[in-house]
């Protein structure tokens, strides 16, 4: 198979899962790029805006935009800095704990139902597939 098919291959199943993951995060309310601010701050505990940011590789105004309204839904909270009054702090509210438990689990059934297709060792080759085009794609872009 020549390296043009299987990248297709991925960007289909990419595609695919990706509209599989908004169609979750919309019935629990969210838009698509609201949950990985929300597991951000759920692992980080406390955080300012610019530190999701580099958590997620994205800009600090399109993570602004989605604080503000998580903050709306109440899934988030803003607070200042005790030490320092300039910093603006965000939490996880339990709300916002319990939307992210939510939508865990509705992807984690998602993705066994999709792997159950795959046996333990395919599912173990893939993986080790994957990282190794992975590492190959970060020395690629290292090179530009």
């Amino acid at each position: 198979m020549e390296p043009k098919e299987i990248v297709k291959s991925i960007t289909m199943f990419n595609r695919m899962h990706r509209g599989q993951t908004r169609k979750i995060m919309e019935s629990e309310g969210l838009f698509y790029g609201q949950l990985p601010i929300l597991e951000t701050v759920r692992t980080k505990g406390c955080c300012t805006q610019r530190e999701i940011a580099n958590a997620l590789n994205v800009t600090p105004p399109s993570v602004a935009t989605s604080v503000k309204r998580l903050v709306k839904k109440g899934y988030l909270a803003k607070k200042t800095d005790e030490k320092d009054q300039r910093i603006t702090l965000i939490t996880i509210t339990d709300s916002g704990n319990l939307k992210t438990q939510a939508c865990r689990e509705k992807f984690d059934e998602m993705d066994k139902r999709i792997f159950k297709a795959l046996s333990d060792q395919e599912c173990e080759a893939l993986a080790h597939i994957l990282d190794k085009l992975n590492e190959s794609m970060r020395k690629e872009n290292e090179d530009d």
